[in-house]
């Protein structure tokens, strides 16, 4: 990666900032998550339908929860639910078949913290001959301090950059989609560009984009693979990045107000 710095006091507000809001959250109590049934190797015949994405109950629920778009200590176990068009279900437990347990949808992305995975059955049918694996695989989120759950996957961040002259942090966030019966389990896809206002020591949504035009394909994001590529330009104060997939690249610049695609 090649990056153009700033000068010697600006690299040690970049330092106080980045300790602020990366790792404040270390101490909060909620940043223990935990994972029941990791791997259930008990199958079942069949495929698992998710809740969360019903189409007739989120036409027929009005409730809507609004996104939380500000946190004051970034926890370790921060995530990004981005809803599908029309949005996700949210529920008061795992009860998905009790109408009165459906909390309301979230139409719009939301920060939260996934404290609890519940990794319940896996499911496989034979599809064009080749064996195809579902999962009923449900999280507890936290979202503004109330806990909801949800079948549908929150992103996670797989990297993040202080732009210091804009006050903002540059973040990627996307979601582990896995393989065979590792549900959650690498494989990245379905990646957004999320934009935060710092302010301080706490973070505030300002943009996410919708989802990138671009298919990953490998196995994992890791930054030592060099994969993520960036640079940022003093002149012009723009910022580049490119994620580099197994066959596509996607190639992007934010200036601070608006992303811009360059594929």
């Amino acid at each position: 990666m090649t990056f153009h710095h700033p000068t010697v006091a600006r690299i040690a507000q970049f330092v106080c900032c980045l300790i602020s809001v990366l790792v404040a959250g270390t101490f909060h109590a909620s940043a223990q998550q935990f994972v029941v049934a990791p791997f259930n190797f008990n199958i079942q015949n069949g495929s698992y339908t998710p809740a969360s994405t019903d189409a007739k109950a989120l036409a027929e629920v009005k409730t809507e929860i609004p996104a939380q778009t500000f946190v004051q200590k970034p926890d370790p176990d921060l995530a990004l639910i981005c809803p599908r068009p029309g949005g996700i279900l949210l529920f008061k437990s795992m009860k998905k078949t009790e109408p009165d347990d459906i909390a309301g949808k979230l139409v719009n992305p939301s920060l939260a913290i996934v404290d609890t995975i519940f990794h319940n059955q896996v499911y496989s049918q034979k599809v064009n001959g080749q064996e195809s694996f579902t999962f009923d695989l449900w999280y507890s989120v936290l979202i503004d301090g109330k806990r909801y759950y949800t079948d549908f996957r929150p992103h996670t961040f797989d990297y993040r950059y202080p732009l210091m002259y804009h006050k903002q942090l540059f973040m990627v966030a996307s979601q582990d989609t896995g393989y065979e019966m590792y549900a959650d389990k690498g494989y990245p896809e379905h990646f957004h560009i999320a934009i935060f206002d710092m302010q301080n020591g706490g973070i505030k949504t300002r943009f996410v984009s919708e989802e990138l035009p671009f298919y990953y394909g490998n196995e994992f994001l890791d930054e030592s693979d060099n994969v993520i590529k960036s640079r940022y330009n003093e002149k012009d104060h723009t910022f580049r990045i490119e994620i580099e997939g197994l066959n596509e690249t996607y190639k992007g610049i934010w200036d601070g107000n608006v992303l811009k695609h360059l594929n």
